[in-house]
Order: structure tokens, then C-alpha cells, then sequence
């Protein structure tokens, strides 16, 4: 059974199209399926009596959770909500898609959605986190994205946080918070268990702030583990808020670059959730960057997939992303820059001629001068 709230939004969702234009995945793919109001439909469906399938299961998969239809409903309704639920179902009927068990599995037994072998974290930044200390009055959490795929991402930030004469130590072979788990499988007992595991290990260091470079990580510890009574003791900020604050206050001086027009992708979970956007755009000024803001940017940013669809829907996220590097395309820049590992991941690998992608942090870093964080 699905909750009375699941019920309540699916039943209000399942004859409104008012959102369909805002989804990433129906538009990149043009399938009503692929819409929350079909999703809704499913939900009442089997509420009153069908078969949940498998194939309805896979559609609930098809789904960024991006919230862009949450952010523009006009009457309040939460898509997410039935659709996480959904999610949780399937997995306990054993009829999620084998590639979404298959990163589950990842996550449960790897304690990261690639599967990757944990004597691979942060092999990129060894050099940059050898001589750092176990506690220290700010923490600083990288996240799985750059600690197996985006290394120079990490090890830009903790050269630019050595140079600006912050006193951190680096959370070491850091557990999962959840928030992947918790697209795959809602808000579950294994997620939860997660993310307090994950607390636990951030409140040892006794840093009374934490630095969270991954938005989505950020998002749960801010939100979630807040609904779940378990919120770390420190004051958990992003990496682009404390680092633009470095800036502010002159402890980084960065010189411009020269790299032609740039624009911005906001991520979803920095801008939409946690209702942040104007540290990145500061950080892009302060490198004396010529900046042209794409369309829908801030709150209204299309998700570009992300790594938990890229997980088990790999075309998908494929189709995503070239639409946004599309969206950055039409406004004439030659750079696109982003502020949040996965994304850069995502976007990275999208064809798409005569645009470069660019992390924040690492082209901070060359212009203050670091230039050995470009690995």
C-alpha cells in the first residue's frame, strides 16, 4: 500500500499536464511514460486494484528526481513523493530493473553506485591529502563522484583550501550518505541506516563545519537527515557557498582567465533544493570570466540525468545531457561550467561539438594559480 500522501499527490497529478514541459526525461524522450502525470495515473492504477509490473516499475525508474515538477506545481503537489515510493516497492516486490539492482548492490556492498573497489577513492588527490589531519575545525567530505571519477576536482579544492589557510582535515574512506540509496529505493531502513553511519563518522572529526563538495550529499545532510533526527553537529555548508566566501574575504585572489564566453549550469540539487545560486555565479565573476546565463538557470535548471539515472539508464542520461549542453549552446558560450562533480561526469561525456565542460573548482584553482590540480 502506498501512504495517504502518496495517494492524495498521485490521485491530484493523474489528470494535470501542467508539468510536462518541465520534465527532463519526457522531453528528451518524448514518451508520455515518461511524464509524472502517467506516473501518477500508475500509482492510482494499482491502488485500486491492477498488477504492479515490472515494466510499470521500470517506468518509475525512467526519473531524475530532479523536483523541477514539484518546483512549478501551482497547487502544491509532489510527484517525487509517489514516485519514490513506487521505487520502494519494486524493490521489495524483486521487480526493480537488474541494472537498478545491480547499483544498489554497488552502493550496500562497495559504498559507491559505481561499484568501484574502495582502494580506488581518492587515488587522484593522495598527493594533496597525505599530510592533512584526522580532526580539525572544518571538515571537508569530497563525495563519490569526484573520489573515483573526478579526482582533480578534489584535489582542487583541498589545494585552494590549503592556500586560503583553512584549518581541515578530509573525511577519509568516507561512508555513503544515503542519497543515492534513497533515489533507488526511497526512504527505507537501509538508507536511513546510511546516512546515520555516515553522521556518525562526520561528528568524530569534531569539526563544527562541514564542507560538502557534492550537492546531492549536501541536500541529504541538510534535509533528510534532519527529518530523520540524525543531522551532524556541525554547520554543514557547500563547497561553492564556503568557498566564494574565501574569496570574499580575500584569503584566495584570483587573477582572470582568458577562456572566451562561459555559461553556468546550476545542478539541480544546489539550486532547486537547497536554493543556492549566487556563490558559483560570485566565483565565475571573480575569475574576471565574460558570463552568459543560459535560459532556465537557478531554481528553473533542467537536470542534466545525473549519476544515479546514469547508473541504470545510461541512454537516458545520455539524452539529457545533450539537451542541456544543447541549452548551453544557444547562448553562444564556449564553455560550460558547473559546480558539482556528477554533473560534470554527465556532461562530460554528452557529444556535442564546440563546447568545453569545465568544473568550477579546477578553474578556480588555475586561476590562483595552482595549476598542478589539473591532473
Amino acid at each position: 500500500m502506498f501512504s495517504g500522501k502518496a495517494r492524495k499527490n498521485a490521485d491530484a497529478c493523474r489528470f494535470c499536464w501542467m508539468c510536462r514541459h518541465l520534465c527532463p526525461v519526457g522531453l528528451a524522450t518524448g514518451r508520455e511514460t515518461n511524464t509524472p502525470r502517467v506516473k501518477g495515473l500508475m500509482v492510482s492504477l494499482v491502488e485500486r486494484g491492477y498488477k504492479y509490473t515490472a515494466e510499470m516499475a521500470a517506468d518509475m525508474y525512467e526519473c531524475c528526481l530532479c523536483e523541477a515538477c514539484t518546483h512549478d506545481c501551482a497547487t502544491g503537489f509532489e510527484p517525487p513523493l509517489f514516485i519514490r515510493e513506487a521505487r520502494a516497492r519494486a524493490v521489495a516486490a524483486g521487480i526493480a530493473p537488474p541494472l537498478v539492482e545491480k547499483a544498489i548492490a554497488n552502493l550496500l556492498e562497495a559504498d559507491n553506485i559505481y561499484g568501484a573497489p574502495k582502494t580506488e577513492r581518492g587515488k587522484g588527490f593522495e598527493a594533496e591529502a597525505r599530510s592533512l589531519p584526522e580532526k580539525a575545525p572544518v571538515a571537508l567530505r569530497i563525495g563519490a563522484a569526484a573520489a573515483y571519477r573526478r579526482p582533480e576536482i578534489g584535489a582542487a579544492v583541498i589545494r585552494l583550501l590549503k592556500a586560503a589557510g583553512v584549518e581541515f582535515c578530509l573525511i577519509r574512506d568516507e561512508l555513503q550518505t544515503g542519497s543515492e540509496l534513497g533515489d533507488l529505493m526511497g526512504s527505507v531502513g537501509e538508507v536511513k541506516a546510511a546516512a546515520q553511519a555516515a553522521v556518525a563518522q562526520i561528528n568524530a572529526t569534531g569539526a563544527g563545519t562541514l564542507v560538502v563538495l557534492d550537492p546531492s550529499e549536501a541536500r541529504t545532510l541538510i534535509r533528510e537527515c534532519g527529518e530523520w533526527s540524525c543531522a551532524p553537529k556541525a554547520k554543514v555548508v557547500t563547497a561553492t557557498a564556503f568557498i566564494a566566501g574565501l574569496v570574499r574575504e580575500g584569503r584566495l585572489k584570483p587573477s582572470p582567465l582568458a577562456l572566451g564566453t562561459v555559461t553556468f549550469h546550476d545542478p539541480c540539487r544546489l539550486a532547486r533544493d537547497l536554493e543556492e545560486t549566487g556563490p558559483a555565479r560570485e566565483l565565475i565573476a571573480a575569475m574576471g570570466l565574460e558570463f552568459r546565463e543560459m535560459f532556465l538557470h537557478g531554481p528553473m535548471t533542467t537536470c542534466c540525468g545525473g549519476i544515479v539515472l546514469g547508473a541504470h539508464s545510461p541512454k537516458l542520461t545520455a539524452l539529457t545531457a545533450a539537451r542541456r549542453r544543447a541549452d548551453a549552446a544557444r547562448t553562444g558560450a564556449s564553455v560550460l561550467v558547473t559546480a558539482c562533480p556528477g554533473c560534470l561526469d554527465v556532461l562530460g561525456g554528452a557529444k556535442a561539438e564546440g563546447m568545453a565542460v569545465e568544473d568550477i573548482f579546477v578553474l578556480l584553482a588555475r586561476a590562483c594559480g595552482l595549476e598542478a590540480c589539473r591532473l
